[in-house]
Formats: C-alpha cells, sequence, structure tokens
C-alpha cells in the first residue's frame, strides 16, 4: 500500500487532480438537497395556502347564509307584525259590532217586557168583565124569581077576589100598589137586560180586540223575525259588496309603509281615558283630546308617508256602541292615511271631550 492509497486527501487547497475532481459531484449533491427541500417547503406551503383559500371561502359563505337567514328573519319579524296590527284592528272592530249586537238585545227585551205588560193588562180587563158578567146574571136570576114570587101574590090576590069583597077597595089599592111595583120591576128588569146585553158586546168585542191583538203579536213577532233575517242578510250582501268594490277600486288597508300610531280608548269608573302609542314613543301616554289632536295634527304633518291609526279598545271597556265607533271614526276621518280621499272637513266629527 503507498501513501497515495491509505488515506483520501481532504484538503480544498490542494492542487493536484484528484481533488479537481471530487468538487463538483459534492457541490451538486448539496444544490439537489436544498433544492428539494425548497421545493418540499413550497409544496407545504402552497397546500396550507389551498386549505387557508378553502377555509376563507367556506367561511364567506357562511357569513353570506347568515346575512341571508337574518335577511329573511327580519322581513318574516315585519310581516308577522304586520299581521299582529291587523289582527289586533280587526279585534276591536269585533268588540264594536258585539256592543252594537249587545244594544238591540237590550232593546228587544224592553219591547218583549212592554208587550208583556200590555198582555197582561188586557188578561186582566177580561177576567174583570168576566166577574162582571157572573154578577150581572146573579142579578138577573134574583129579579127573575122576585118576579115569579110577584106573579104568585098576585095568583092569590085573585083567587081571594070573590071572598074578599068587603075589602075590595083595599085590595084594589093593594093591586095597584102591587102592579105599579111590577112594573117598576119589569122596567128595573128591562134596564138590567139591557145592561147586560150591553156588557155581553162588550166582553165580546174585548175579547175580539184580545184575540186580533195577540194575532197581531204573534204577525209582529214573525215580521220582526223575518225582518231581522232580511236585513243581516243585505247587510252581510252590502258589507260583501263594499269589501268587494273596496278591493277592485282600492287597495286594502295596511300598515306596511306608514307610521303605526296607537289609540287606547275607554272608561275608568265612568270617566274616559285615552292612551296615546306614537312611533317615538315605545309606552303609551296618557293624554287629554285635545293633546291627541295636536299631536296628530303635528305628526300628519311631519310623517309624509301617511299615519295608520290603531284603535285598541280593552276587555270590559264600559263603551256604547255609538261611543266606540264615533270614536274610531272622527280618528280615520282626520288622521288615518286610508280616509284622507274620503273625508271632508265639513263632514269630520268634533272631538270627543274628557270629563
Amino acid at each position: 500500500m503507498t501513501q497515495d492509497d491509505a488515506f483520501t486527501d481532504l484538503r480544498l487547497n490542494r492542487q493536484d487532480g484528484q481533488n479537481q475532481e471530487s468538487f463538483w459531484p459534492s457541490f451538486t449533491d448539496i444544490m439537489t438537497v436544498i433544492v428539494m427541500i425548497f421545493m418540499i417547503a413550497m409544496v407545504i406551503l402552497l397546500l396550507r395556502n389551498i386549505e387557508l383559500v378553502n377555509q376563507l371561502r367556506a367561511t364567506m359563505e357562511a357569513e353570506r347564509n347568515a346575512l341571508e337567514l337574518a335577511k329573511t328573519t327580519g322581513e318574516e319579524k315585519e310581516t308577522l307584525a304586520f299581521r299582529l296590527i291587523q289582527a289586533e284592528n280587526e279585534l276591536s272592530m269585533q268588540r264594536i259590532r258585539i256592543m252594537r249586537l249587545q244594544e238591540e238585545k237590550e232593546q228587544g227585551i224592553g219591547t218583549i217586557s212592554e208587550q208583556t205588560t200590555t198582555i197582561q193588562q188586557l188578561q186582566n180587563e177580561r177576567d174583570d168583565l168576566k166577574m162582571r158578567r157572573d154578577q150581572l146574571v146573579a142579578e138577573n136570576y134574583a129579579m127573575n124569581t122576585t118576579l115569579k114570587l110577584t106573579q104568585t101574590s098576585l095568583n092569590t090576590t085573585k083567587q081571594n077576589l070573590s071572598t074578599l069583597q068587603q075589602n075590595l077597595e083595599s085590595t084594589q089599592q093593594q093591586l095597584a100598589s102591587t102592579q105599579e111595583q111590577l112594573a117598576h120591576t119589569q122596567t128595573d128588569f128591562t134596564s138590567l137586560q139591557t145592561q147586560f146585553d150591553a156588557t155581553q158586546q162588550q166582553l165580546a168585542s174585548l175579547q175580539e180586540r184580545y184575540e186580533l191583538q195577540n194575532l197581531d203579536l204573534q204577525l209582529a213577532r214573525n215580521e220582526k223575525r223575518v225582518s231581522t233575517r232580511k236585513l243581516d242578510q243585505v247587510t252581510g250582501q252590502l258589507e260583501e259588496l263594499k269589501i268587494k268594490y273596496e278591493r277592485l277600486v282600492r287597495p286594502a288597508r295596511s300598515p306596511e309603509g306608514r307610521h303605526v300610531v296607537e289609540v287606547r280608548y275607554g272608561k275608568e269608573k265612568g270617566r274616559i281615558f285615552i292612551d296615546l302609542k306614537t312611533p317615538d314613543s315605545p309606552e303609551f301616554e296618557r293624554v287629554t283630546s285635545t293633546t291627541l289632536d295636536t299631536k296628530l295634527s303635528a305628526l300628519r304633518k311631519e310623517k309624509a308617508q301617511g299615519l295608520y291609526i290603531k284603535v285598541i279598545f280593552p276587555e270590559n271597556s264600559g263603551l256604547t256602541f255609538n261611543e266606540a265607533w264615533g270614536f274610531t271614526n272622527r280618528l280615520h276621518q282626520r288622521y288615518d292615511y286610508y280616509y284622507q280621499e274620503e273625508s271632508a272637513p265639513d263632514l269630520i266629527p268634533e272631538p270627543i271631550k274628557i270629563d
């Protein structure tokens, strides 16, 4: 073994041919490793970047879905709010109709009570006439009995006339007196008979009158039922025609795009109260009629899109139909956007005064 073959000389400053040949392969291996490391790092970065891009796209899609869901939820919430307002308005109108039906029911009960009182009076008059007729019959029977007794006395007097010649003058006087009493008795009997006949006629007339009035009462009740049915049918047809006409001519009254103003109206301990809730105030505020008109007039001038007046009647409000309907009609014609074209200044009702 020579000295050169024992160990490889790794010195870089060696200038012989062997060192020149082993330098470039080593450099190539090092650069290859560096390039491979760089490419692996680039591949890792690209994969990570693709993963981040996918996550970013998923996040943006989720945000877009969330925005669409929030928008849809908001529209549904607004639609439900409009439906709630319309339902409350319909509830107020139903309460007004219930008040009107209760008043009509009370009027019908009063009319029936009056007619029942009249019938009872007629029945009492009929009973009195029957009692009077019985009395006259009894008196007639007594007069007939008296007449028979008188006639018996007269026959006895005639039979004893032959035996009482010595008392002829006195007997003739008694006979004359008896005949005079008989004439008076006949006159009284005739008068009583006339009164009895008149009473019979009066009783028959009253009986006929009672039957006619009873028949008229039954006919009036039947006519009332028929008229009530016809009125309900005509009213229903009129309301349907009105609704159809308004649907054909004008759009339905809706709070969409309007400024909703809520007015609560009723009575407490016999005194009228008004609560107002505007779009600028979240709670109801107790106001007078003058303050109500002032605020609604200002809102009507301020809100160019128009006001939607929603009138609320609490349960057991203590209002009559005329009070509830008059108040609602006045507010609608004065301030509600839907009735502005139909209202005229000279037809607007006066404000309701609060004590």
